[in-house]
């Protein structure tokens, strides 16, 4: 459960204008851009031929974040506001807690997929916002019912209140959704399929709920509520992120399990995560780390160039060209190759037993 800051939760339910629900949904955004990179990572350091199964697992899940990015880019465009996915993603440093979130001992490192970032890191991330016994768990989290009984909030919480907000807006006679901008949302049909939220554009409060279900379905685990528990929400009936992540640690496909407290146990069939076949990389990598004038310091720069790209070429599809989703796309597989050059090279040179060279998404290494 990402923890939200009290101080969002007040400034969002004290909003009295249009303009200051665009910052909170601006800061959701952020929120959905800063998975990218964490779970990229992850994707990029699995060595080709290994560990398939988890492979898809991750790419499943960073491929699904890229449309929650897209539905709360549509949601800003509807209320009237502007992404600025260049600016944003070039301010983020790691290692950090995430934006918005309370800092409870998740700290968001870009690193290898090994299973300690699985179950810190990538399931720390999205863990379901319930007290039921999740999968895995013999009971429930103590950190979850410390954080429910102090008050904290979920990133569910969050989208509702914003929803609620809007809804107030709209029957105050603000008309939040006056001037949609249909045009410069993008319609999601062509590159994500199966979506139970139509075109995934919005218009009006019908259509942002129906986007906002999306991401909290497939992201924070379907809505919960009593148990027994349902972990599906990704797509074509898929696991919810959680659960995905939980297959990768625990090493077994979730199956329905009566025997189970949750319903359900990671005792189905193998998930392999061979530590031989991922490397071992330099952790929150920055160009910075590579000597100038080196073959990695190249390759790395060159990875870090074509992330920019991909940056700027989603700046421009939220600002106007929803068409150049599909360059985006591309940039993404871009990013793949260069991936896969960047990790040939040894970290350190005249250390070549030491950590393999990360494909680094920041341009200097953030201050100790």
């Amino acid at each position: 459960m990402l923890s939200i800051k009290p101080e969002f939760m007040r400034r969002l339910r004290a909003a009295t204008t249009v303009a200051e629900v665009q910052s909170m949904v601006t800061a959701a955004y952020t929120l959905e851009l800063a998975t990218i990179p964490t779970y990229l990572t992850g994707a990029f350091s699995v060595k080709p031929g290994f560990n398939p199964e988890a492979l898809a697992l991750v790419q499943s899940v960073a491929y699904e974040e890229m449309l929650h990015l897209t539905l709360a880019c549509n949601l800003l465009i509807a209320i009237g506001g502007t992404p600025a996915i260049l600016d944003t993603g070039l301010s983020l440093e790691f290692p950090t807690p995430l934006p918005m979130c309370v800092d409870e001992g998740l700290t968001v490192a870009l690193g290898a997929m090994t299973p300690e970032q699985v179950y810190t890191v990538f399931m720390g991330i999205e863990h379901p916002d319930t007290q039921a016994i999740l999968p895995g768990e013999q009971t429930v989290s103590a950190l979850m019912l410390q954080k429910q009984s102090q008050g904290y909030e979920s990133i569910g919480d969050f989208y509702q209140a914003i929803l609620d907000k809007l809804a107030e807006l709209e029957a105050s006679g603000l008309a939040p959704f006056g001037q949609p901008n249909l045009d410069n949302q993008v319609d999601i049909r062509p590159w994500f399929p199966h979506v139970e939220c139509g075109d995934g554009k919005v218009s009006n409060m019908e259509t942002a709920r129906a986007i906002v279900a999306v991401i909290l379905a497939q992201g924070e685990g379907a809505q919960i509520g009593d148990d027994p528990i349902d972990p599906h929400g990704g797509f074509a009936g898929s696991f919810a992120h959680y659960f995905k992540f939980g297959e990768i640690y625990f090493g077994k496909r979730l199956v329905a399990d009566a025997q189970a407290a949750s319903g359900w146990s990671y005792s189905g069939a193998p998930v392999a995560l061979d530590p031989e076949g991922v490397y071992r990389f330099l952790p929150n990598a920055a160009v910075s780390d590579y000597v100038p004038g080196t073959a990695v310091h190249t390759a790395a720069a060159d990875f870090f160039n074509s992330y920019k790209r991909l940056l700027t070429s989603l700046d421009q599809v939220f600002n106007g060209a929803p068409e150049k989703l599909k360059s985006a796309l591309a940039i993404m597989y871009e990013l793949k190759l260069l991936a896969q050059k960047v990790v040939q090279f040894p970290a350190y040179p005249d250390q070549p037993a030491s950590y393999v060279a990360a494909p680094p998404f920041m341009l200097n290494k953030k201050p100790a």
